[in-house]
């Protein structure tokens, strides 16, 4: 039989680092705090953004999209 070979990740935040983010709860409260979450990441993946690359997606944006 074939075994499945297991991947660590080494490069993963400790659940300790994650302020605010708590264990327990309702599926609602989890998606809630997920979205907050993944919105705090968003915003720094944002602020590394050069302005350029900004102007760039904007710019496609505009365009019309034909399908």
């Amino acid at each position: 039989m074939n075994e499945k070979k297991l991947q660590h990740h080494d490069n993963t935040t400790p659940a300790s680092n994650f302020i605010g983010f708590q264990w327990g709860g309702t599926t609602i409260e989890w998606e809630e705090e997920a979205d907050q979450l993944m919105n705090r990441l968003q915003d720094q993946l944002d602020a590394k953004e050069s302005d350029r690359m900004k102007e760039k997606k904007i710019q496609y944006g505009k365009q019309k999209q034909y399908w």
